[in-house]
């Protein structure tokens, strides 16, 4: 279990523009993609995402961080062991686990918005 004491109970599809996950403890999170994909957490897109000039060219052709494609698509979603899960992009890009804690940190509800800011 993580910092916010809860995992997804269900993960599913909405449409084709979000994932909406069901925590098990009864908050239910819609993300984006674009948010998904624009906050993917590997360590390229995260050194991208500060601005670090060392990142690679190859990855920033298939960039999951700021830069990334509005309209990268997921391919598959699937957990990660029992902490995390990854998402594969339509663009090739796989290497971001997103934690189910930072997950939860995402989530872009109005009921969550306070956390984000009082704990970044």
């Amino acid at each position: 279990m993580g910092f916010y004491g809860s995992e997804p109970a269900r993960v599913e599809r909405v449409g084709e523009d979000a994932l909406k996950v069901q925590w098990d403890d009864g908050h239910d999170s819609i993300y984006p993609w674009e948010l998904l994909r624009r906050s993917c957490p590997c360590a390229v897109c995260s050194a991208e995402a500060r601005g670090d000039a060392s990142t690679s060219d190859s990855h920033r052709e298939g960039a999951a961080g700021p830069g990334a494609s509005k309209r990268a698509r997921p391919v598959e979603v699937k957990p990660v062991g029992r902490y995390a899960m990854t998402i594969r992009w339509d663009d090739g890009h796989s290497t971001g686990i997103f934690s189910y804690d930072y997950l939860r940190s995402l989530c872009p509800c109005e009921a969550c918005r306070p956390n984000q800011m009082t704990e970044g």
